[in-house]
């Protein structure tokens, strides 16, 4: 008994920060606006940022800063927009799915899988970049070579800036900052498709 607990002891002390700290269920929801996406978003800022991560415990403060890919606090870009667009965790899935922020689930879309979006995945590119193009809650991404990084318009600016929240990287974590992502030429702008209407369900 005793060696069991050694090594049931043993095996929580290796244990990472989302496995002692995550937990919830994924379940699918009929409707989703963009007032309900951008307050969930809302909610991860100060929070941290892992890749391939998709946890956040929502007391503000990134609880496992410096300690990067070890299974840490926090959602990559990818993920961070994945769970706040709601969508389906079966790739090019339509449909809704609500994902409890403590949920550790980071989708199955990279951030190349959203610039260059399947015929049926529940995004498309804009048909540009500009202020009358985009609005609350679309997305910039990038992806060159290996690497890309992808945030969401949380507020539309001006001058070529907007208010993006993002999960940025290590340091600053998850953030909303504003950023010049629709002034460079290397970001192009998505937008998820069948948001709920905002009048629902009162629209005439």
């Amino acid at each position: 008994m005793s060696v069991q607990l050694l090594f049931g002891a043993a095996r929580a002390v290796a244990g990472t920060w989302s496995d002692a700290n995550c937990s919830g269920t994924s379940y699918t929801i009929s409707t989703w606006k963009r007032s309900q996406a951008k307050s969930y978003a809302q909610q991860g800022n100060y929070e941290g940022y892992e890749w391939g991560g998709g946890c956040y415990d929502l007391n503000d403060p990134d609880d496992t800063r410096g300690a990067p890919d070890s299974g840490g606090e926090g959602a990559d870009c990818s993920g961070s927009t994945f769970k706040s667009w709601a969508l389906r965790s079966t790739f090019g899935a339509s449909g809704v799915t609500y994902h409890p922020h403590e949920r550790n689930v980071h989708g199955p879309y990279s951030t190349g899988d959203f610039y260059s979006s399947c015929s049926t995945c529940p995004f498309n590119a804009s048909s540009s970049k500009s202020y009358s193009a985009t609005t609350y809650m679309d997305a910039f991404v990038y992806r060159q070579g290996g690497g890309g990084h992808i945030g969401v318009i949380y507020l539309e600016g001006s001058g070529g800036t907007d208010l993006i929240v993002e999960a940025k990287s290590d340091d600053p974590g998850t953030r909303i900052a504003w950023t010049d992502y629709r002034g460079r030429s290397a970001y192009k702008a998505i937008a998820r498709r069948s948001w709920t209407p905002e009048c629902y369900p009162r629209c005439t």
